[in-house]
């Protein structure tokens, strides 16, 4: 009897036989470890994906904080149009003051003087009024008549204290 046989040995024996696996367990433990393959590929997809989303949401984060920037410029370049324009609009308003008193003045200066074919000057005809004596001004070798010189210098008395 050798002791080092487990053969031999009954207790041994019986181990081995309860070890011993039917066909359906060992196809079922081969299909538990095949599974267990398949799944680690599912759980190495499912890792890429994750990182795929992940690098995703970084990428969609970024462009969230740069689209937040660009909206945060424009409403400041916007505030800033917006009061450069209410400083534009004062501006013009103190020009159309100006340009009024002025002309109330060109007005009142010259109320007494007539050019020829025309009414004495008043809010109505003030743009005629204006345009011929540009015309005036602008051509004057078309009017070389003593009366138009003569006419031309009393403009020129007229509007001389008128402050521009």
């Amino acid at each position: 009897f050798n002791v080092h046989s487990l053969s031999g040995c009954p207790r041994a024996t019986s181990a081995m036989k309860k070890a011993k696996l039917s066909g359906e367990q060992m196809l079922t433990i081969k299909q538990r470890a095949s599974n267990g393959i398949e799944n680690d590929e599912e759980i190495k997809q499912l890792d890429e994906e994750i990182k795929e989303l992940n690098e995703s949401n970084s990428q969609m984060e970024a462009d969230m904080i740069k689209l937040r920037t660009q909206i945060t410029t424009m409403e400041s370049n916007l505030k800033t149009i917006e009061e450069e324009n209410k400083v534009i609009e004062q501006q013009n308003e103190s020009l159309l003051h100006e340009l009024a008193n002025l002309s109330q003045s060109l007005i009142h200066s010259l109320a007494n003087i007539q050019l020829p074919h025309m009414e004495p000057i008043n809010e109505q005809n003030f743009d005629a009024y204006v345009t011929t004596l540009t015309d005036m001004y602008t051509n004057q070798d078309r009017y070389q008549s003593p009366e138009n010189k003569a006419l031309l210098e009393n403009i020129k008395q007229a509007v001389r204290g008128i402050q521009v």
